[in-house]
């Protein structure tokens, strides 16, 4: 209760609010409370970095991941998370972790470095996957 400000058991005790009321308050705490840390951790982590907060609303999942829980949708949910985070092993990541040479070139395409932005954008042997959700894409993050 103290860390989402909800007050004392004592004040909860003298002043009980309904079940509804109750339910209210918890989640309009937890929710600004998160969305606080959220705001204020951000700037810090290059990890939240394209998290836009327009699209951000506490207690609703990002558009992009929400799911029609297809077991193919299923599948694909783990490499948008780790492209989202940024812990998607690509080409040019596994080159500086790597005691190995590693050549960072998209072994897909070998047009260019494998980085997430060639990899969702541009990479050319993934043109006609991506084309076919582009549509989607744009629709969901208004642009």
């Amino acid at each position: 209760m103290w860390k989402y400000e909800l007050g004392t058991v004592a004040d909860l005790a003298d002043n009980t609010p309904t079940k509804g009321k109750w339910k209210t308050r918890v989640l309009k705490a937890v929710h600004s409370y998160w969305s606080d840390q959220i705001d204020s951790l951000t700037p810090l982590y290059s990890t939240l970095f394209f998290l836009r907060q327009d699209k951000y609303v506490p207690g609703k999942i990002l558009p992009l991941l929400s799911l029609e829980y297809t077991a193919r949708e299923s599948e694909r949910l783990k490499t948008k998370v780790r492209l989202l985070t940024g812990t998607y092993m690509l080409q040019t990541k596994r080159k500086n972790f790597n005691q190995y040479d590693i050549n960072p070139t998209c072994q897909m395409c070998g047009e260019e470095n494998e980085t997430a932005e060639h990899f969702v954008l541009k990479c050319s042997a993934l043109h006609s996957v991506r084309q076919s959700i582009m549509v989607d894409i744009e629709r969901q993050w208004g642009r």
